[in-house]
Order: structure tokens, then sequence, then C-alpha cells
């Protein structure tokens, strides 16, 4: 039996610009990683590593990155797509994961044998699906839902990726939460993500585009993607969130922070608090009773 090769390219992009590429290129590309280079003449921009099974369409990648670079008015970067060295990259994804402390919160793959009593485990391992804990949006919401100091009844998880915000909660309040995502491999991966943590009983995960398939009223909406969709579902997270309920929002920029804050005050929002990682922020809203 012939082994697929994989294939990836890498890029060097501006903090702003990284959540562009990687909501561009998630289609095509088996997986999409993004690191924060910390010295050299590069320090402060991040590079995007693009992982493909199999030779991709170049014509189609190209058009993506195009694409995303005419949106953003800037000069489409140059991409060289090689093939990879004959490994098991995502094994190795799963070796290089080290473990997370954030709060009472300890995210681990699944190579790590010891597991600290004291905190809330979530066993997370790098797939195909956004959402290991590495990430500073995922960062600031598990550290929002560590000061969480009221125990919501109902909850939504709106763009689940992993699970891994969904899991936090059912792990730390015992109790039910439902998961939706607009990507069929995200649902896939959050609900192999729950049973492995033996969650099944208590997480409920979907597909939806937003909330279309959402009927019901909660009092917490947890949602991490990204600045504009965060903006343009600011009315449908007020028809499904109750009264005096609480949003933790992120997965935008600081800089971007203003705008989804505005979209949400003025259709009656209450702010309560903000967490800043690295260039990205999470809000704590909360709707007006």
């Amino acid at each position: 039996m012939t082994e697929t090769l994989n294939y990836d390219f890498k890029i060097l992009l501006n903090p702003k610009d990284v959540p562009f590429f990687e909501e561009a290129l998630a289609e095509t590309a088996a997986a999409v990683l993004t690191v924060m280079i910390e010295k050299g003449p590069n320090k402060g921009l991040w590079e995007l590593q693009a992982i493909f099974e199999g030779k991709p369409d170049e014509k189609e990648v190209l058009q993506a990155i195009q694409t995303v670079s005419n949106m953003l008015k800037i000069e489409a970067p140059v991409i060289q797509i090689n093939p990879m060295e004959n490994k098991n990259w995502l094994l190795e994804c799963y070796q290089s994961f080290k473990p997370i402390t954030i709060g009472k919160y300890f995210i681990y793959g699944s190579h790590i044998d010891e597991v600290p009593a004291d905190k809330i485990a979530l066993q997370i391992d790098a797939a195909t699906a956004f959402g290991t804990g590495e990430h500073q949006t995922t960062h600031g919401c598990l550290e929002a839902l560590n000061e969480l100091d009221f125990e919501p009844k109902k909850v939504i998880d709106v763009g689940c990726g992993s699970g891994i915000l969904s899991m936090a909660y059912a792990k730390t309040f015992n109790k039910k939460v439902d998961a939706v995502d607009i990507d069929l491999e995200s649902v896939r991966v959050a609900t192999e993500n729950a049973s492995i943590n033996g969650l099944s009983d208590l997480m409920t995960v979907w597909h939806s585009n937003g909330y279309e398939q959402v009927k019901d009223k909660y009092d917490l909406v947890l949602c991490n993607i990204l600045a504009r969709p965060l903006m343009d579902m600011a009315p449908d997270l007020k028809e499904h969130l109750n009264d005096g309920g609480i949003a933790i929002l992120s997965g935008f920029l600081n800089r971007q922070e203003r705008w989804v804050l505005k979209a949400h005050l003025d259709i009656g929002f209450k702010f309560l608090k903000r967490y800043r990682i690295k260039g990205w922020s999470t809000l704590v809203l909360q709707k007006g009773e």
C-alpha cells in the first residue's frame, strides 16, 4: 500500500491578517497551524503553515490566497507548495503539544501520562478542528470561564471547533451543554473529543451555520470565531440569550475589539470585562434585563 504524500507551504503574516488566511485555507487544507515569531528579524510576525493530505489543487490554493489579499488590500504572499518529509505529521504535532494550565484547567494531549489531581483535565489532541488551548483567543475564553461567578443552567458553544470550551463548561459544572459549528469536520471532532473526555452524556453537538439551527435560549453563550461574524450575529445572540445572560466572545484582535463591542452595545448589551493576550481580545458581555 502506498502512503499518501503530504504537502505544505509556510507564509509570514502580520497578526491582523492571520484569521482571514486561516479561514480561507480551512476549506482546502487538512490543517492550518499558526505560531507567533518571538525572536529574530521577523519578531512580531506570525508564521502560517498549511498542510495538505495529498497534492492540492495549486490553482485553488492560489485563488484563495489572492482573494483574501485583495480583500485586505495587501500584496499576496508568495507560496511554494512542497512535498513534506514522509512522516506522520499529525502524530508529531500531537507529541509536540505541551500541556497548558489556564486557571483551573489542564489541557493535554494523549501522549501525556500524568495529570494534576487538583485541575480540571481536558484531553485535546491537535486535529483539523480549531482549539487546543494554545491560541490566545481560546486562552482568553478559558480565563473568562475560570472566573465565571455564576452557575448558568443552559449553555451553548457557537462555533465550537474542537469542543474545548463546551467541554470545559461540562467538566466544571457537571451540566449539559450544547455545541454547534458550521464545519462538519468540527462537529465530528468535537463529538469525538466529548467521548474521549467522558462527556458524551453531557454534550450535544450538531451542525449549524451560526444560530440557524439553534431554537432555544441560553444563560451563557460561548462564541470564539471572527470579528465580522460576531458583529453580524449580534442580533441573533441577543435573541438566543436570556435576560441577564452572559456572552463570552473572542476570535478578534485588540484593534478589532471596539467594533465588536460597539455592535453589541448598540443593541443593549452591557460590557463586563475584557481579556487581552498577545494582541488578541476576549469580551464578557451581559444582555440587559
